[in-house]
């Protein structure tokens, strides 16, 4: 009896302690994946970065990039197992979002787009993601915000000049342009003037050029003299001919009758000559 208790109790501590063990074991291995994917995850997200404080985007920041982190969080988070983790999944989560504007600012301020709706929407996501980045990567803001000051100019300055244009890809200047003020003209060459982008007023530039030499064009022709004012009519050039005409016919006229009064007073003195010269 005393050895069959024995026996009970040396196979109950064993089997306790196997499940001890296993549990151990079993809990020590989730532990270490579940920080292997958190260590996996924060690595694919501080790929997206330059700097260990994650305030400037990596040079070769993409959006292949960003999905590639978002999917190593995902796996991670099925595996994370303690607060500590999901701490950690939860800070990497928000770079990835900052990253995102982040890229989004740095496509808009290299693209040249010179279309107005497009430089409109540019601006307008890239201010707007610089509000979201304000308080979590201040110094990307202060990198970037000038640049983006640039893009709010560049639209204005396109606004300008679409205003002369009748068409959105700027190549038909708008009829009677001569009637629009030359301000008009003035006031989009000095938004041009003053754009801190010299390449891009650069390629802006010709379609200054384009509407002024529409308006010399049209100034031009509006100056030049009608044929009528030059060249009198027919009817009043003709009426000087018919009158010079009846002057000269005139002036024959008298001559003529001049010459036979003279030659028939010649005859009559002739006549009386001869008769005083006869008895």
């Amino acid at each position: 009896m005393k050895r069959r208790t024995l026996f009970s109790i040396i196979v109950i501590t064993l089997t306790a302690g196997f499940f001890t063990l296993f549990y151990g074991m079993h809990s020590t291995w989730t532990d270490t994946r579940s920080a292997q994917a958190v260590q996996a995850a924060t690595d694919q997200v501080n790929d997206l970065f330059k700097d260990q404080s994650h305030q400037l985007p990596s040079d070769q920041l993409n959006k292949q990039a960003i999905a590639a982190a978002e999917t190593k969080l995902q796996q991670a988070r099925q595996k994370a197992n303690d607060a500590d983790h999901a701490a950690a999944l939860a800070s990497a989560q928000a770079d990835v979002d900052a990253a995102k504007h982040m890229l989004i600012v740095k496509d808009a301020v290299a693209q040249n787009a010179t279309k107005l709706d497009e430089l409109k929407t540019l601006s307008d996501e890239s201010q707007q993601a610089l509000t979201e980045l304000a308080k979590q990567k201040p110094t990307f803001v202060q990198t970037y915000q000038k640049r983006v000051a640039q893009l709010s100019d560049q639209e204005a300055a396109v606004a300008k000049i679409a205003s002369l244009f009748s068409d959105t890809d700027f190549k038909t200047p708008k009829p009677n342009l001569s009637s629009l003020s030359s301000a008009q003209v003035q006031a989009a060459l000095a938004a041009v003037e003053k754009l801190d982008n010299k390449q891009f007023a650069d390629q802006v530039m010709p379609l200054i050029s384009t509407a002024q030499d529409a308006t010399a064009g049209e100034d031009s022709r509006d100056t030049e003299p009608s044929a009528s004012s030059v060249l009198p009519s027919s009817a009043d050039s003709s009426q000087p001919a018919v009158a010079d005409s009846s002057s000269q016919a005139s002036s024959s006229t008298a001559s003529s009758s001049e010459s036979e009064q003279s030659q028939a007073s010649s005859s009559t003195s002739t006549a009386t000559s001869s008769s005083s010269q006869n008895p």
